[in-house]
């Protein structure tokens, strides 16, 4: 990568020790997801216990991020809270 940067114009680069992932700045677990309203903010779906029609998009509904990046599963748990939307729009809505 060192050599990838410094082709690309980069004038200084700094390489960490291999190892675990550090702090992340993925903001994740602030209002999980579940089907018991008690211990968990949205449904398996996405959307609030206390306001139904309230979808909360985004990794906070995670729980954990597995020590990765939880970029490519917020984005797919996104999609299938906007499908189900679309799929139950007249309820959700009401």
């Amino acid at each position: 990568m060192i050599e990838w940067f410094t082709a690309a114009g980069a004038v200084a680069t700094e390489k960490a020790p291999v190892g675990t992932m550090g702090p992340s700045t993925h903001a994740y677990g602030g209002t999980r997801m579940g089907r018991n309203s008690e211990t968990n903010v949205t449904d398996p779906w996405g959307f609030s216990h206390e306001s139904p029609n309230l979808g909360i998009l985004g990794a906070s509904v995670m729980g954990t991020s597995g020590a990765h990046n939880p970029t490519l599963t917020a984005q797919a748990l996104a999609w299938r809270t906007a499908e189900y939307l679309a799929k139950n729009w007249k309820r959700i809505a009401s």
